[in-house]
């Protein structure tokens, strides 16, 4: 039998805690070192195990602070899954009866350094116009096009992790995290607008059709910026909505 990931058993553990109303006096956690040194594991362990409480909805993380327990009545919120969560649900059978079924592949369709627009500058703490890294990839389900993905990083992080540019498939997080990076919070925007005349062609789609469009910034323990990544889906037909947002 495979043996439970070890953030996993401390997120239930500590999942139970929460629900049992244990840190209800101050509505905060302790940090990262007090859980690790409490479960005997690394600041990256403990980390993960907060982020899974995070991508559940019990919990909220701010930069230099102990995260704290989101009160029951907001724990409802419902996030769009990015495709690479999607994959790793749908991977694993954690996917609910209105998620996406049939097959799913993506494809890595361009590789290049690129200048930092004013969105992405201000998600990855670069200037406007410096040099960024740009993967880009499609996801197909059952050989539809169902959503186009920019992947941004930062010249630091690709020089800290060279596969980043280098491997024509990559894994984001596990290669973060083979190279010493916790996640420990992402920033997210979303909204639907009228597809541009790329995506028109791209997706098949009219001049009045609609895409979703999901922005976010993935950042590490130390609040530095590890990813910027866009996400554009069809709004109808073949796009991946899921009613949770998974944590790494």
């Amino acid at each position: 039998m495979t043996r439970e990931p070890e953030y996993l058993s401390i997120a239930r553990a500590l999942r139970k805690e929460v629900l049992d109303g244990a840190y209800d006096d101050d509505g905060s956690l302790p940090g990262n070192a007090a859980i690790a040194q409490r479960f005997d594991v690394n600041l990256k362990t403990a980390g993960r195990a907060i982020q899974h409480l995070v991508a559940e909805g019990l919990l909220v993380t701010r930069p230099g602070l102990r995260p704290i327990v989101v009160p029951p009545e907001r724990r409802t919120t419902a996030w769009p899954m990015t495709g690479r969560y999607a994959r790793a649900r749908t991977g694993a059978g954690l996917i609910f009866a209105t998620d996406v079924t049939g097959e799913i592949r993506k494809d890595t369709v361009q590789r290049e350094w690129v200048q930092a627009s004013i969105a992405l500058a201000q998600l990855l703490h670069v200037k406007v116009g410096s040099r960024i890294f740009h993967r880009a990839s499609r996801t197909y389900m059952n050989n539809a096009l169902a959503e186009n993905t920019s992947m941004y990083f930062p010249a630091a992080i690709v020089a800290h992790v060279p596969r980043l540019e280098n491997d024509e498939r990559i894994q984001v997080l596990p290669l973060l995290e083979d190279a010493g990076y916790v996640v420990t919070r992402t920033v997210n925007e979303v909204r639907a607008r009228l597809a541009n005349q790329d995506e028109r062609a791209l997706f098949g789609i009219g001049s009045t059709d609609v895409v979703i469009e999901q922005t976010h910034g993935t950042y590490g323990d130390k609040d530095e910026p590890l990813e910027a990544v866009i996400n554009v889906r069809p709004a109808a037909d073949n796009v991946i909505t899921f009613e949770t947002y998974e944590g790494p």
